[in-house]
């Protein structure tokens, strides 16, 4: 019955009058795109249900909120090496195929203490991540990271009342199913029109355990951080401005005005984070910006973090059911154009002078 509920409004999304791309011509290697052409790209590799599946899948009960330890996290994290796989983005050097495999102990639900210490158990863990090379031969082997988390909170094992159903599983719709699909379709689409740096994939797993996932890729690079020059996350709570997009860190790093340009072709304007700046730090671009590297986080619109926002965030009725999908797809396809737009530019990213990590930065990439 939920599968019957997606796929008709799957349908429905589509009979509103989403965009029928039309496939452009072949970009001659080296010539400039414009917007338009750009966005004709974009529309040619993820057309609206192909662009939104991914979403509806890895949000539906059927993977019961990709909780870590649980089997549906496992299939959750082969699905996104397999739509990598289909793409065309190719496996990472060091990688286990299309994972970063690793293990971390958690504290057991008991968390009792023993004459060693706490209880705890070791879960083995996977991001997953792919790269796209790069076109030009001066910046082919700088690469721009482009990440999510694809975990969420699981299953409650009491269940409650939410909008007039009794519900158990914390689909985690916004965050981050919106996230990691929009990864994917970047992933198809630079797999067909690479840019001028090389792309690189990531989605993080154990990011609600606190960051574990980006943490440990950060610690343990699998593409060297001196040529990791820019990471544009994508991270959500909810939202409550269609016309807009939340960029956590704005004002922080160069590569403002050629997000908000991506924005804007889509009919979108651009904020900061709603809450002062606290968001910067919870998110998992917080690893790489702590070793040098420029990253926000790309989320949906937020005019403020109240109640409009919480009412969904870490609910069990962060659902697809209750989103726009119009307003999905603008904001997967302005960070696609945003992603190009910093990988195809002359200059390398950097922190706005001044910031905390500009050190860092100047230490990684000295000058």
């Amino acid at each position: 019955m939920r599968r019957i509920k997606l796929l008709l409004l799957l349908t429905i999304f589509l009979q509103l009058g989403a965009p029928s791309p039309t496939r452009a011509q072949a970009q001659t290697p080296g010539q400039p795109q414009t917007q338009d052409r750009a966005k004709q790209d974009i529309a040619a590799a993820t057309p609206p249900d192909n662009a939104v599946a991914p979403l509806l899948y890895l949000a539906s009960d059927q993977l019961k909120g990709r909780f870590i330890g649980r089997p549906e996290i496992d299939t959750a994290a082969l699905y996104i090496a397999d739509q990598f796989r289909e793409a065309g983005a190719k496996t990472v050097p060091g990688a286990t195929g299309y994972f970063q495999i690793f293990t971390h102990s958690f504290p057991t639900p008991s968390a009792a203490k023993t004459d060693t210490g706490t209880r705890s158990r070791e879960l083995s863990l996977r991001n997953v991540l792919a790269y796209v090379p790069g076109t030009d031969p001066k910046l082919r082997d700088q690469f721009i990271v482009l990440t999510s988390h694809y975990d969420h909170l699981g299953v409650d094992p009491h269940p409650k009342m939410e909008e007039g159903k009794l519900d158990s599983i914390y689909n985690g719709a916004r965050d981050n199913a919106t996230g990691t699909t929009a990864v994917i379709d970047a992933a198809r689409y630079f797999a067909r029109r690479p840019p001028r740096r090389s792309i690189l994939f990531i989605t993080y797993t154990a990011e609600e355990e606190g960051l574990i996932g980006s943490e440990y890729y950060a610690a343990h690079p699998l593409v060297p951080l001196k040529q990791t020059v820019y990471n544009l996350n994508i991270d959500n709570a909810s939202y409550d401005d269609t016309t807009l997009i939340s960029l956590v860190g704005l004002h922080r790093t160069s590569e403002d005005s050629l997000i908000i340009t991506a924005c804007a072709a889509y009919g979108l304007t651009v904020n900061g984070d709603p809450t002062g700046g606290s968001l910067f730090y919870e998110s998992d671009n917080t690893p790489l910006a702590q070793k040098g590297v420029p990253a926000p986080t790309f989320s949906l619109g937020m005019r403020a973090f109240d109640s409009t926002i919480t009412n969904r965030y870490h609910r069990l009725s962060d659902e697809v059911g209750n989103m726009d999908l119009h307003y999905v797809l603008k904001f997967i396809r302005a960070y696609i154009l945003a992603a190009k737009y910093i990988a195809d530019s002359d200059a390398q990213p950097r922190w706005t002078k001044g910031d905390e990590f500009e050190k860092a930065w100047l230490s990684l990439y000295p000058q």
